[in-house]
């Protein structure tokens, strides 16, 4: 199953951020899509604050196109939700994370089943984040980490790794063996970066959920 959280769903998306006194493109136009009797084999889900998460799961959705469903709020989903996806994708924003739980905002309530702790076997599942480098430079995305390490547990096949490059952090839980282990964006310091790391990310999980 695959599956990606961020974003806004379709009729509300959100096709760009204010940075600084100019707008920036997020989500290009979606194109007609044309009538398939195949469902989506993504599943994408965000957990947001200040909607930038939701930005971004809409934006990887019409880079996805037919592949992906529509991005859904993981306040409102459960694990049983991921079962019609052959991948996932999640996003999360970069705060509000707990050292002992997996997320104080909304991502707790996607446990496992009790009866199938390894729920996510045969699944491949990709993680984005959104941090402030800065701000936060000795956590930067680290919710990014956190979610690459809960899932592995899971039994999920994990895809999406990206390189370290262009960054300004000091440490990351996501960075694990000289890599990212998801798509770490910063829409403070680098958001002119962000609509290419995500057309970009969007081209890798396509050849890699295969």
């Amino acid at each position: 199953a695959a599956v990606v959280c961020i974003g806004e769903g379709a009729g509300g998306a959100l096709r760009g951020y204010r940075h600084g006194t100019r707008m920036v493109a997020l989500t290009p136009p979606r194109a007609s899509s044309s009538s398939s009797s195949s469902s989506p084999s993504v599943g994408i889900f965000y957990a947001t604050g200040t909607g930038n998460t939701k930005r971004v799961a809409n934006s990887l959705k019409v880079h996805l196109g037919t592949l992906a469903d529509e991005p859904q709020p993981i306040s409102a989903s459960n694990a049983r939700d991921f079962e019609p996806y052959d991948a996932i994708i999640f996003g999360a924003p970069s705060y509000l994370w707990e050292k002992h739980r997996v997320s104080a905002l909304d991502y707790d309530t996607i446990e496992p089943p009790f009866e199938n702790l390894r729920d996510l076997e045969g699944t491949k599942v990709a993680v984005f984040g959104v941090g402030d480098q800065s701000e936060y430079p000795k956590n930067f995305c680290d919710a990014v980490g956190i979610l690459h390490e809960h899932f592995s547990v899971r039994g999920a096949e994990m895809v999406g790794m990206t390189e370290n490059e262009g960054y300004e952090f000091k440490r990351s839980r996501a960075l694990k063996q000289g890599k990212l282990c998801g798509l770490a964006l910063d829409f403070e310091n680098a958001g002119d970066e962000v609509a290419g790391r995500v057309e970009a990310w969007a081209e890798q999980l396509k050849r890699e959920f295969g």
